[in-house]
């Protein structure tokens, strides 16, 4: 999936500023895909000199004129053709897991306590995917349908990772209840 994608998919249904894009970012594609305010002005811009999308000005009183982004049947058809080729399996790439790994070099209050930290982002984004999924009310429009399904991918990853930090936690009980073995000499 590229930045261009994420874009295309956004301006499906209706025309947005690059502001309303970030914006809108943030609370939808954002969840899955990251990008900066910055990256997106810049895929706008390409995307425009492609003819993916085009803009229209909208002026302002005492600010530059608003630049609103509208998928172009270009953009559309390159959208189709994009959603109906196989996705690649996405590269994990966790540094926390790496530390996990090689946890037996660590002590475990280093560990619980990364572990911990990271549990609360999970459980914070995991509320927020639980609140924008109760938001909607009718997924009997395809739009929503699948924006719910995304959500609901996005709440069963957060809650299979917090079960799993739950059983590092007890690993870790486990592992310092156990007996320090010493070296002896021969």
């Amino acid at each position: 999936m590229s930045l261009r994608h994420a874009i295309l998919v956004l301006l499906q249904d209706q025309e947005a500023s690059g502001y309303d894009l970030a914006r809108e970012f943030a609370n939808s594609i954002g969840l899955v895909w990251n990008a900066t305010h910055q990256q997106i002005y810049l895929e706008l811009g390409k995307l425009n000199d492609q003819s993916m999308v085009k803009y229209r000005h909208i002026p302002q009183d005492g600010k530059p004129d608003k630049k609103l982004y509208r998928i172009t049947d270009e953009g559309r058809d390159e959208l189709i053709r994009w959603l109906r080729k196989p996705a690649a399996p996405p590269r994990i790439r966790d540094a926390f897991m790496v530390k996990i790994a090689g946890g037996d070099l660590s002590d475990s209050a280093s560990i619980l306590r990364e572990l911990d930290d990271q549990a609360d982002l999970r459980r914070e984004r995991l509320n927020t995917f639980e609140s924008l999924a109760s938001k909607l009310d009718d997924t009997s429009r395809d739009r929503d349908l699948f924006t719910y399904l995304t959500l609901r991918r996005g709440i069963l990853d957060q809650q299979a990772w917090l079960h799993w930090a739950d059983e590092v936690r007890s690993a870790l009980k486990k592992r310092e209840e156990r007996p320090v073995s010493v070296p002896t000499s021969v």
